[in-house]
C-alpha cells in the first residue's frame, strides 16, 4: 500500500472534498478569527500539557513555545507544532523554528481545523501547500541553496 493511499490519505482526500464543497459560509465560520483563537488556545494547551506530562524542557522562540527533550514517538518527523507550541527531541535550528513559526501562524489563522485541513493536503511534504508555505528548504525538505564564493546560488547536496 502506497503512502498516498493509506486510510488516513483516502480519509484525508475525503475531508479535502469535504472541505472545498464547504468552503463557503460553512468554512467562513469554522475559520472565523474568534471560533480560530478558541480552537489554538485548546491545542496550545494541549500540547503544553503533553510537553509537560514527557517532562520536556520548556522555552518561548518569539511567539512560539519550543519544548524539546521529547522522545522521537511523541512527534511527528522531526517536530511537530500545534497551535503555538513545537514538540521536538533536539531539531531547533533557527531555519527550523523559523519554518515552524509558520505553522504556528497557521494553526491561528484556522484552529482547530487546521487539522484536517492539512491531512487533506497529503502526506507528501512535497505536496503539502502548508509545508510549501512554511518553506520547504527551511524545514530540511529540500537542499538550501548555497552560494559559491563568487556569490552564485547553487545547490547544496548532502
Amino acid at each position: 500500500m502506497s503512502s498516498s493511499d493509506t486510510p488516513l490519505a483516502r480519509a484525508g482526500r475525503r475531508l479535502g472534498v469535504a472541505g472545498r464543497t464547504a468552503s463557503g459560509p460553512a468554512f467562513r465560520a469554522l475559520t472565523a478569527p474568534p471560533v480560530a483563537r478558541v480552537g489554538h488556545r485548546i491545542a496550545t494547551g494541549a500540547a503544553r500539557l503533553w510537553g509537560r506530562i514527557l517532562r520536556g524542557e520548556e522555552r518561548q522562540v518569539g511567539d512560539l513555545t519550543v519544548v524539546s527533550g521529547l522522545p522521537s514517538w511523541a512527534f511527528g518527523r522531526g517536530g511537530t507544532t500545534i497551535g503555538a507550541v513545537f514538540l521536538t527531541k533536539d531539531a531547533v535550528t533557527p531555519d527550523i523554528l523559523e519554518h515552524e513559526d509558520v505553522h504556528r501562524r497557521q494553526w491561528e489563522r484556522y484552529g482547530l481545523w487546521f487539522i484536517p485541513m492539512y491531512v487533506a493536503a497529503g502526506a507528501d511534504a512535497l505536496q503539502n501547500r502548508f509545508e510549501v508555505e512554511a518553506g520547504l528548504e527551511l524545514g530540511g525538505y529540500l537542499p538550501k541553496p548555497r552560494r559559491s564564493p563568487d556569490g552564485a546560488a547553487g545547490t547544496s547536496r548532502g
